[in-house]
């Protein structure tokens, strides 16, 4: 297995490309909500719905409907044009107010105290921890003072497929059906270093292994 030290810039445009490729062959939304125990506990934990809400990594948009059907004002980012797409068309098909845009979650656009809150449902899972760093600091960027940072982090493993590994244990694979996406399991102990500065709230295991995290800041 090879080991490389750093992500340049070439590996990282293979992941956004993989993204792109993925959503492409995706025909319509998925408009069936996840059976996530986690995800009805959300709403109460914005309970600000004053507040715009920030979908990180939306996809098709599930997260981000769920939350506008729940009254809140949500905005929905994603790296993949198809995928803002269907999002759209499902947002329009339920006369649902929520902004899409395509935007790389590493480098947002938006200006500084956007949001009141951010959800990001197994986004980080595809970063590196330099990138997830990069993230964060992003997401501090754009919140609000006080504002709450919802996530769920999964527990992954390689999966099957050919990879090599960076420094930090983040698999970037090559075989032709997974070719240039990243994938790496944060433990408990990253995750409260990258919030070290911010207020956990909540840092708890889903009945799936995966993470639950609350945090403001």
């Amino acid at each position: 297995m090879m080991t490389e030290t750093l992500l340049s810039p070439e590996l990282y445009q293979k992941n956004l490309d993989f993204w792109q490729r993925a959503w492409d062959m995706v025909k319509t939304p998925y408009t069936q909500m996840p059976d996530l125990d986690y995800i009805p506990r959300i709403p109460a934990a914005l309970s600000n719905k004053q507040d715009s809400v920030l979908d990180l990594g939306c996809g098709s948009g599930w997260l981000s409907v769920f939350l506008a059907r729940h009254g809140f004002k949500s905005y929905g980012v994603d790296v993949a044009e198809h995928a803002i797409e269907l999002a759209r068309s499902w947002a329009s098909s339920e006369n649902l107010d929520i902004e899409f845009s395509v935007q790389d979650i590493c480098e947002l656009e938006f200006p500084a105290d956007s949001f009141g809150a951010i959800v990001a449902n197994s986004i980080f899972e595809h970063l590196t921890y330099k990138l997830a760093e990069q993230c964060i600091a992003s997401l501090k960027r754009v919140l609000k003072p006080g504002g709450v940072f919802i996530g769920c982090f999964d527990l992954v493993g390689t999966g099957p497929g050919e990879y090599f590994e960076l420094d930090d244990q983040t698999h970037v694979y090559t075989d032709k059906g997974r070719q240039g996406m990243m994938l790496r399991c944060f433990s408990d102990e990253e995750l409260a270093s990258l919030f070290a500065d911010w207020q956990i709230k909540e840092l708890s295991k889903t009945s799936s292994g995966s993470r639950f995290l609350i945090a403001s800041i």
